[in-house]
């Protein structure tokens, strides 16, 4: 399934904080703009069609330290004047002016990329997927310079296939076939792709991690997008039949 949008929510807000049309899915979230406690970050993911996913991650916010008073006991009985001495973080510390720190802005970029990820990275099947399709990461080769093509390998075809891999496949898999291990494997160097049916039933039906991208496809685009991915990125296994 393609992906049309992505919507990120904050708590129950009606209006999204973004809606992310094209990817790479990347936001920002300032967490210095949203009060210390508790929140729940929704993530929608519209597919071409039709049909949604919804996630929903629970995170805290936590950017300013604690305030201790040393010199008064919680239910402690006093007489007098007092001197109280106010401390930011730890009593041994001056009290400072509060900073943000940067490692909640860390924090809260992960958690906004895991959401939008994690349909497809989470997977509970994706290891054995990786398993079964890919070599293991070190062991997949990037292209090589010079590498060719099969003489029998028609151009036109591979042309057609180029134009469908970079509208639904290069998002996840990169423009280079590196992929992005382990949810996506790379597909240049990897000596499964010898394998014909495989790669037709993964394009057609998805596998793991992959959703079924070339469930709407016509033979001649599978046909074409396949010989594509056969033959590019140091590959050389020839024409799909």
């Amino acid at each position: 399934m393609v992906v049309d949008r992505i919507e990120v929510y904050l708590d129950g807000a009606s209006e999204p904080l973004a809606v992310l049309k094209e990817p790479p899915y990347r936001l920002n979230l300032d967490t210095r703009k949203i009060p210390d406690g508790e929140h729940v970050l929704r993530v929608v993911t519209h597919f071409r069609g039709g049909g949604q996913e919804v996630r929903e991650i629970p995170f805290t916010v936590n950017n300013y330290p604690d305030v201790m008073v040393l010199g008064l006991d919680e239910g402690g009985e006093v007489a007098g004047t007092l001197e109280l001495r106010l401390a930011v973080g730890e009593p041994d510390f001056p009290v400072e002016p509060v900073r943000f720190n940067p490692i909640w802005y860390v924090v809260a970029s992960v958690i906004v990329l895991g959401g939008i990820w994690a349909y497809f990275a989470l997977s509970p099947t994706a290891e054995k997927v990786v398993a079964e399709v890919a070599p293991p990461v070190q062991e997949a080769q990037a292209p090589k310079e010079g590498a060719g093509q099969a003489a029998n390998v028609d151009q036109a075809l591979m042309e057609k296939g180029k134009s469908i891999y970079e509208a639904n496949c290069a998002a996840c898999h990169q423009a280079n076939g590196q992929g992005m291990p382990p949810a996506f494997p790379a597909l240049a160097g990897n000596p499964n792709l010898k394998d014909t049916q495989l790669v037709l039933n993964t394009i057609k039906n998805g596998r793991g991690a992959m959703p079924a991208v070339g469930a709407a496809f016509s033979d001649e685009e599978l046909k074409a997008v396949a010989t594509y991915i056969r033959n590019s990125f140091g590959n050389n296994f020839g024409p799909v039949e």
